[in-house]
């Protein structure tokens, strides 16, 4: 077995310390990021020292404690570096700049990915470009005066899967049916100069709903994604899994125990048969109610299907309710599965429906462990670009995180 440097350590070290003052957006002390990170008072007050003259943390005023002279408060500096976050998406392409926090300064929607990845990519390289142009007119810059450019640390991409993180491919996503087995880290590389990374959407999710929170070293978190299908991803130590071909979380075939509907695997009752929107608002169409056609965006029938279920339509309430029934009974599979501290649903079909379908969702998803307690159900407190926002904190994750390093 190979060991680890010192350098390597000390790398570790710093992003360890680094990773302990970002997550305490309120401002945290020596003597708390001592006790957060396990490491000595002198070795925390040397990589403090370094990283505050590298302009990545600040000091900004004192803590009062019960004893003892007040400590100096240490607080991440957001806007030192920069990272862009790309969402590939049946529904259209989505970007995003965001600074050490992950909060979005520049965004930008492109038109659906075509049948002509090459030339998406490259649409996908100007237009960042032209981003970081703005910003820099708009007279961005980071504290030491660096431009937006400078301050770019790289690019996370997120696609519907399959995909091949390691290699950086997308596969075989679903509803991009011009995408297969594109090398998208390779051509995003060539056409930006800058490292790219590559994961699912749902696990991008997950990242950026992790990434800025501080919650127990232990927790797990399952996050649910919706949005033209259904997805959904797992972290367990603030990493998401991916199992042995990164196809974890392929839920659309989860078993619901619901009647009536064949699935075109051949069984009944498969998740992605009631929570597939295209499926859903084609049956609404079928049986009558009027959506404005498949010439409208999903997004746009979607919110008439919900709005006609809010005013009593039969039909449109049948449908919703079976979204909310099938998600349920899905989600109580999950939990006995995996038995998360935290349970998390997003996306851009939740943020439309959530309204009306989550008290089913959590009526049958109410599973209480042997102690009586069960995992907390929330919404996304991101909205529905948490898939760009994801990607670029999936470059994050991979540049600052110390299980990374």
């Amino acid at each position: 077995m190979q060991g680890r440097t010192m350098l390597d350590l000390g790398r570790r070290n710093e992003l360890t310390v680094l990773s302990a003052v970002r997550l305490s957006p309120d401002g945290t002390s020596q003597s708390e990021v001592v006790h957060r990170t396990g490491l000595s008072r002198q070795a925390v007050s040397l990589i403090t020292r370094r990283l505050r003259e590298r302009g990545l943390i600040e000091t900004d005023g004192t803590l009062s404690g019960s004893r003892g002279k007040p400590r100096t408060v240490l607080r991440i500096v957001p806007t030192a570096l920069l990272a862009a976050g790309v969402h590939l998406d049946p529904a259209g392409i989505s970007l995003v700049i965001v600074d050490l926090l992950a909060e979005a300064v520049a965004q930008r929607s492109l038109a659906p990915p075509t049948d002509d990845p090459p030339g998406d990519i490259a649409r996908i390289a100007r237009e960042l470009s032209a981003m970081q142009e703005d910003l820099q007119r708009e007279g961005w810059r980071t504290p030491d005066g660096r431009c937006a450019a400078e301050a770019m640390l790289g690019i996370g991409v997120a696609s519907p899967g399959g995909v091949d993180v390691a290699a950086g491919i997308v596969l075989t996503p679903p509803w991009l049916p011009g995408w297969r087995h594109v090398p998208v880290t390779a051509l995003l590389e060539h056409e930006t100069g800058l490292p790219v990374v590559l994961d699912k959407d749902t696990n991008a999710a997950l990242t950026a709903e992790t990434w800025s929170v501080a919650g127990p070293a232990e927790e797990s978190v399952q996050y649910v994604y919706l949005g033209a299908g259904v997805g959904s991803a797992l972290s367990i130590r603030g990493r998401p899994h991916h199992g042995a071909a990164a196809q974890a979380g392929e839920i659309g075939h989860l078993p619901t125990g619901l009647t009536g509907r064949r699935c075109g695997c051949g069984r009944d009752g498969c998740l992605s048969v009631y929570t597939d929107v295209e499926t859903m608002l084609s049956a609404a169409e079928a049986r009558g109610l009027p959506l404005g056609g498949a010439g409208r965006a999903s997004s746009e029938r979607l919110a008439h299907l919900v709005a006609s279920a809010t005013a009593g339509d039969p039909v449109a309430a049948e449908l919703v309710g079976d979204y909310g029934a099938a998600l349920g009974e899905a989600l109580r599979t999950l939990i006995d599965l995996h038995d998360p501290h935290r349970l998390v649903i997003g996306g851009p079909s939740w943020d439309v429906l959530s309204p009306l379908v989550l008290p089913e969702v959590q009526r049958r998803a109410a599973v209480p462990a042997p102690d009586g307690t069960a995992p907390g159900l929330e919404s996304s407190r991101l909205g529905d670009g948490v898939g760009a926002l994801g990607a670029a904190t999936l470059f994050l994750q991979r540049e600052l995180s110390p299980s990374d390093s």
